[in-house]
């Protein structure tokens, strides 16, 4: 009997879908985050996407045994199961927020999609991301190794000595929220209320609020030559390399993975100044640590939320076989009512 899985990819602007089987990566989708409704809006708008996927390949949800789910955090325990309190989705944690698309306060991603399949596996999608590098990726073989997402909102995830750090909430390495500026209002506002926090400074919304315009544009922008692009994408990239110094300092990492759709689609061009900034920066510390892009690339997402439930006996196979390299395309599906 053939066996499938499901994983899901959460973030602040988009939900990325994917169903695999022993053999691979069977079906691919995503749709914009959708942030209105009540708490319950977003697991169910992933339970729609499953059931689309489904369809797609002739199987019904109930034959799903699994669901591994990369998400956007930090988390909070109700009842045994885990919420995600998430400013990039929780519109109601901030008070005065510019932009309230909704008032949730919590997610409760583990209660709802726990009504629809047997097992549930949820993770910060830094931590299942640098899982899946290590099984899979650019962090095969490495003990001490971080990924570091840079998109809508800054995170990591790592292991110091072999072991996967996750806290007591599994809420372990929320980069994008230290303090890179003073915590005074003249600073940027993050989304989760503070001022001066990394995400609020260097993440795709600080660009696009920094320039005017949505952050693809100001990296097109920079390619046709244009100086104030230039003059912005180089201070971001001083910002965001002066968080993963931080993270260097604590962490006495050896291998940095950077992922997320800022530095996936513009490493070329980020690649440089940020390392510039990187390496000169207490060399004792940075000296030798690698700074790498995802071995998984474009697939990163749908490998870490697999990862958190893929049957053992399996991973010897997609090592040898990278089923991700043969994955049918990423269907785009436009909103819709769910």
């Amino acid at each position: 009997m053939n066996r499938h899985f499901a994983a899901a990819d959460i973030g602040g602007t988009k939900i990325t879908v994917s169903i695999a089987g022993k053999e691979g990566l069977l079906a691919r989708i995503y749709q914009p985050t959708n942030k209105q409704g009540d708490d319950t809006t977003v697991p169910r708008q992933v339970h729609s996407l499953i059931c689309n996927l489904c369809r797609q390949i002739d199987i019904k949800s109930e034959q799903i045994e699994a669901v591994g789910i990369s998400t956007a955090s930090p988390f909070k325990i109700c009842a045994r199961r885990i919420a995600t309190v998430t400013p990039t989705l929780c519109g109601g944690l901030v008070e005065e927020r510019e932009d309230p698309c909704n008032s949730w306060k919590q997610i409760p991603l583990e209660r709802e999609l726990g009504k629809y399949y047997p097992k549930i596996s949820i993770s910060n999608d830094c931590v299942s991301a640098v899982v899946a590098e290590k099984m899979f990726g650019a962090g095969r073989g490495e003990d001490n190794l971080a990924y570091v997402t840079w998109s809508t909102g800054i995170g990591a995830g790592a292991y110091v000595d072999g072991h996967l750090l996750r806290g007591k909430n599994n809420n372990a390495l929320h980069l994008g929220h230290i303090f890179l500026a003073s915590s005074d209002r003249n600073q940027p506002k993050c989304s989760c209320g503070s001022y001066g926090h990394l995400e609020a400074m260097a993440a795709g919304p600080a660009i696009a609020r920094e320039a005017g315009l949505p952050a693809p544009e100001v990296f097109i922008r920079l390619r046709a030559g244009d100086r104030a692009a230039c003059e912005l994408v180089k201070k971001i990239s001083v910002i965001f390399a002066r968080g993963l110094v931080n993270l260097t300092c604590i962490l006495d990492t050896r291998l940095i993975i950077i992922g997320g759709s800022v530095a996936l689609n513009n490493w070329d061009l980020l690649a440089p100044l940020v390392r510039n900034e990187f390496y000169s920066s207490f060399p004792a510390l940075t000296e030798d640590v690698r700074l790498r892009a995802p071995s998984l690339g474009k697939y990163v997402g749908d490998i870490a939320a697999l990862s958190l439930v893929l049957p053992a006996e399996w991973i010897e196979t997609y090592r040898a076989r990278k089923p991700w390299m043969d994955a049918p395309p990423l269907l785009n599906l436009d909103s819709e009512p769910l």
